[in-house]
């Protein structure tokens, strides 16, 4: 593996930073902008990553005067989904669904995916960057994945929602689309979410070595519940491991207390984990120590509260050695906003 400076970005976000276009781009480049302060550069590439879920709540962008004083998601959603109400009957009808819920991901999947793909364009190109903007919910573009500009499917698999990062190289151009294999119980499975396919896995060249994502839950070793409550969970990081990935990127999005019981421990069968002990015990850090290629995962956290979601948990830069996993970088306040830089010498 060639050198490389690795980034992860922990944005603090809140409802204001989705007011539109422009204030969510404004927020992200200034996180860009301190990266790159703390890069080496003189020719070494430079990896950044986004959290998961980060362009999710553009879903209300330029539409908060809709959201009002609304404080839960759903509330907020009903509000905005009144506003879009054509957009929305025609999804319905374009998809042939009765799911309210996918209709308005799918309805305002434009403005969600050319936004996305406007900002960190931008910011790989402005500032030199290989990167992996986090994720949003969005369906399949008839356009193709790799497109800056979004039109519907039509039929039903117009109206199938993912949980989909892309990959931008230091020109601008989206190199890599990844959709989560795995759907969190509770958290994903109840918002109608479709699970990507785990054979279009892939890895994408780059100057420093190939490089993979895997969307948060899609790097643990382990599922959350049980095989029989999770049937179809699969292990992803040893698929990108056959591959041949050195770098993973694994943008997270942690909905529980960072600091508090496990929600899904098994106390009939003595588990009593916090949930910051169990992300260690069953995460990326205990699947890496069997990894061949893979060397380095690195693990940005979204935090902060936008209307009922809270975010918390430390953004992290692990490292597999011969001596096992190394913890090279960690977000000192899993509440607050950081950027890690880690020079990763090959």
């Amino acid at each position: 593996m060639a050198p490389v400076d690795l980034i992860a970005v922990q944005p603090l976000v809140g409802l204001a930073d989705y007011a539109s276009e422009q204030s969510f781009a404004a927020h992200h480049q200034r996180l860009a902008a301190r990266a790159v302060a703390l890069r080496r550069g003189g020719g070494v590439p430079a990896l950044a990553v986004w959290p998961e879920m980060v362009g999710t709540f553009l879903a209300v962008a330029d539409r908060l005067d809709a959201v009002g004083d609304a404080t839960t998601t759903d509330v907020a959603l009903r509000r905005v989904a009144l506003r879009v109400a054509p957009a929305l009957l025609r999804t319905m009808l374009r998809a042939r669904t009765t799911s309210t819920t996918r209709a308005f991901l799918a309805a305002v999947a434009p403005q969600v995916w050319e936004t996305l793909h406007r900002t960190f364009a931008d910011i790989a190109r402005q500032h030199d960057l290989w990167v992996v903007s986090g994720s949003a919910l969005l369906p399949r573009n008839a356009l193709g994945d790799r497109s800056p500009v979004f039109a519907p499917l039509r039929g039903a698999d117009g109206a199938r929602v993912y949980n989909t990062s892309f990959t931008f190289a230091p020109d601008g151009r989206c190199v890599g689309v990844t959709r989560k294999v795995n759907l969190v119980p509770t958290q994903e499975d109840v918002l109608d979410l479709s699970p990507g396919d785990v054979a279009d896995l892939a890895v994408v060249p780059t100057p420093f070595g190939p490089l993979g994502t895997l969307i948060c839950y899609d790097g643990f070793a382990e599922p959350h519940t049980s095989p029989d409550r999770e049937p179809g969970w699969t292990r992803c990081l040893p698929v990108l491991d056959r591959l041949g990935a050195e770098v993973v990127a694994q943008p997270s999005a942690n909905a529980w207390p960072w600091d508090s019981p496990w929600f899904f421990n098994d106390t009939a069968r003595g588990e009593h984990q916090l949930r910051s002990e169990q992300w260690f015990a069953e995460g990326s850090a205990a699947e890496l120590p069997s990894a061949v290629s893979i060397r380095w995962v690195v693990n940005p956290q979204l935090v902060g509260r936008v209307l009922d979601n809270t975010f918390e948990a430390p953004s992290l830069i692990l490292e597999r050695t011969p001596d096992g996993v190394a913890v090279r970088a960690r977000a000192a306040d899993p509440r607050a906003e950081d950027v890690l830089v880690v020079a990763a010498d090959g």
